[in-house]
């Protein structure tokens, strides 16, 4: 494995954006709840050697703090006897020319991303004649062109479970989850230092998240690349590339793809849980007798860190080459390390390489510590780490670290430019963005008040410098209580979505970086989970119809006309029965809007009323700024009957259907179902062109 981290400037200027407190506007912070500031620049090591010393101090300086919060704070919470695990899960505490995102052909859509230009991964892809869609442990190759000819063409076996794949320039990148049976090398133990008392419910439940590991039941995950030729039947595997974590996301810029894995667990085995080994033998009876133990863990603790190597913390990786696996070895003394103690155990790669090759080189960026979320536009790329919760009694320290690099157009390898903290956490990848030099996020955190913990939200700004990275503005504490359900960054304004009973929707005006502020406020029943800019001036939105009393309904579609910032106001809206759900709901590659047509395609899966079984249904809506939001029609696959049973493929099985994606392509509608896929005419959506069964 090698990671050329040369290029890099490692930051000596810090940012400490929970401090920021605007620019003095009237929508400003003060910043006085922010953490006392700490540098999140992460650091150059020399050799092996240094990067080994790095590991060790971070470790030491988090089994440190979980002694001291023991001795400080066990007693109290350990009552009559040590908690009874009851699971073994770990915890979660969880202006350059854009490039094309696909060679999609004319009149097709495409996935739908957060930035365009900026390819995602996604379990259905299309170059406009075929359709590529990851089914099972398999990626299917249909025929689209002509419609009524769609059939199945080949089943490619992916090892392990598919999660998303690419498809461009005639290669197909899937992404699985593959569980190490001990040929890959993976540890055989899995652990974590997490803080010793959990944030949430600490009073009620103090023994939330203190879940040992267990050895017997975990084992290491791997994530896989397989990089396939899919110019030809059958496809062809071009390359396999193993990395041992989880997948984090994967993002494509022209043939450039970049896979990022995160490996929370990578402790030494003999590391133990503190609660687990004070626990050996029974409770202790006395507080002296606990802190005994505490001191005996930590002892042991700090000696198997002492005695520990790389190979007991960094994730593995290997490449198949002629069928057998091979290591690509660590470049140590080019891999990047935050400050000790600060963000979450465990270890962040980013794994480059042009999909157009069959053996081109790999650029492997590695960073101690695990990634929450990515952003990536055309030219930056910012990963953001969790914090670890060092002082879980300040509501103050939670905060999320992240890190800017930029994307060079002839290069692999992100060169670095800076590092911050922001309060709090992010919801989901699009609570960051990049405007030109100006990283902006949106996150939820806890304030104490007199009624107990409020959450709050705030967007934030900074600037992105040869320096690092500066501190420029935050707007106001927003939405007290109330939990963030959707945001969009969309030129120079932040859209913004909580929810508690109603659904405010936020206007932020982010022109002036420095004087973050809130334009207006709408407030309605619901809430929305996905927002989809139309245009400068209006939205779509999808997410959930509400009454006034906090109760949720069906799924609805609403628009906002946002001309006038500071009245934005709903102008349509659609609500499907209450029994209905959508993937779009949650992912927003199932979102797949037809922009030219003023087309939206929502998969949706009901329920039958007479059996119960769910029934998928593709709905088509035309959007239209002047009209609203009307229903164009339903395609329904109706009763699929039986299939080959999962555990026994000689026997039959009921098949329950809920459909997945949809497509169009050349004025034709294909509506993907776990099952099957339905081809449609879209000025007859009754009477399908062709029906293909999917295995």
């Amino acid at each position: 494995m090698t990671i050329n981290l040369r290029p890099i400037l490692f930051g000596l200027v810090s940012l400490t954006l929970a401090a920021c407190g605007g620019g003095g506007g009237a929508g400003s912070s003060d910043g006085t709840d922010a953490p006392e500031p700490a540098t999140a620049a992460l650091s150059h090591v020399a050799d092996c050697d240094a990067l080994l010393t790095a590991v060790r101090a971070d470790a030491h300086r988090k089994i440190g703090v979980q002694a001291d919060e023991l001795r400080a704070e066990g007693w109290r919470y350990l009552g009559s006897g040590l908690p009874r695990p009851i699971s073994s899960a770990t915890p979660a505490w969880a202006p350059t020319p854009a490039p094309q995102a696909s060679p999609a052909a004319p009149d097709a859509t495409d996935t739908n991303t957060q930035v365009p230009g900026v390819d995602e991964a996604d379990v259905v892809e299309t170059d406009g004649t075929r359709i590529y869609l990851l089914q099972g442990e398999k990626l299917l190759v249909l025929n689209a062109l002509p419609p009524a000819e769609s059939t199945l063409v080949e089943q490619v076996p992916i090892e392990g479970w598919p999660l998303g794949m690419f498809v461009a320039g005639g290669r197909a990148l899937v992404v699985s989850s593959v569980s190490d049976s001990g040929e890959l090398g993976g540890d055989s133990l899995c652990g974590q230092i997490g803080a010793p008392f959990p944030r949430s419910e600490r009073i009620d439940n103090p023994w939330f998240g203190f879940l040992p590991s267990s050895p017997s039941s975990c084992a290491p995950p791997f994530v896989k690349v397989t990089l396939l030729d899919v110019t030809a039947t059958p496809a062809r595997t071009v390359r396999e590339l193993y990395v041992e974590g989880s997948y984090v996301a994967a993002r494509r810029h022209g043939s450039r793809a970049r896979v990022i894995v995160e490996r929370t667990w990578g402790t030494p085995a003999d590391l133990t849980d503190p609660w687990q080994d004070i626990g050996t033998g029974g409770a202790p009876a006395t507080e002296a007798e606990l802190l005994a133990r505490v001191d005996g863990w930590e002892r042991r603790a700090l000696a198997t860190i002492d005695t520990s190597t790389l190979a007991d913390w960094l994730p593995a990786a290997r490449e198949r080459v002629n069928g057998a696996l091979v290591d690509r070895p660590l470049a140590c003394d080019q891999a990047a390390v935050p400050p000790a103690g600060h963000v979450a155990t465990g270890s962040t790669l980013v794994v480059g390489f042009d999909i157009t090759t069959d053996d081109g080189p790999i650029a492997d960026t590695l960073l101690l510590g695990s990634a929450a979320q990515i952003y990536a536009n055309a030219d930056t790329l910012v990963l953001a780490q969790w914090e670890w919760q060092a002082e879980p009694f300040d509501d103050a320290e939670t905060r999320t670290a992240l890190h800017a690099f930029t994307l060079a157009a002839d290069a692999l390898t992100p060169v670095y430019r800076g590092s911050g903290y922001v309060p709090g956490m992010l919801s989901s990848q699009f609570g960051l963005d990049v405007d030109g030099d100006v990283v902006r996020a949106a996150t939820t955190f806890a304030r104490t008040t007199d009624l107990g913990w409020r959450t709050v939200t705030r967007v934030t700004t900074a600037r992105i410098t040869d320096d690092g990275l500066v501190p420029l503005g935050a707007s106001a504490d927003l939405a007290p209580g109330e939990s963030l359900r959707a945001v969009r960054f969309v030129g120079a304004r932040a859209y913004l979505v909580t929810f508690l009973q109603i659904d405010p929707l936020f206007v932020v005006d982010l022109s002036d970086p420095t004087n973050v502020r809130t334009l207006g406020e709408l407030e309605l029943p619901g809430f929305s989970e996905y927002l989809h800019p139309l245009d400068p001036d209006h939205f779509l939105t999808i997410g959930r119809a509400g009454t006034a009393q906090g109760q949720t309904l069906g799924v609805a579609l609403r628009l906002f006309d946002v001309s006038d910032p500071t009245a934005p106001r709903q102008t349509a809206d659609y609500v499907l029965p209450i029994d209905a759900s959508t993937p779009a709901e949650y992912d927003h590659l199932a979102f797949t809007l037809d922009a030219s047509r003023g087309l939206l395609a929502l998969p949706v899966t009901s329920y039958d009323g007479a059996s119960g079984n769910p029934r998928a249904n593709l709905q088509l809506f035309d959007i239209d700024l002047i009209s609203g939001i009307d229903l164009r029609g339903v395609i329904t696959h109706g009763d699929p009957g039986f299939v080959p049973c999962s555990y026994d493929p000689s026997e039959r099985c009921p098949a329950y259907e809920t459909m997945r994606r949809a497509l169009l392509i050349a004025g034709t509608v294909y509506s993907i179902s776990n099952v099957q896929m339905h081809v449609h005419a879209l000025d007859d959506l009754t009477t399908p062109l062709a029906t293909v069964a999917l295995p």
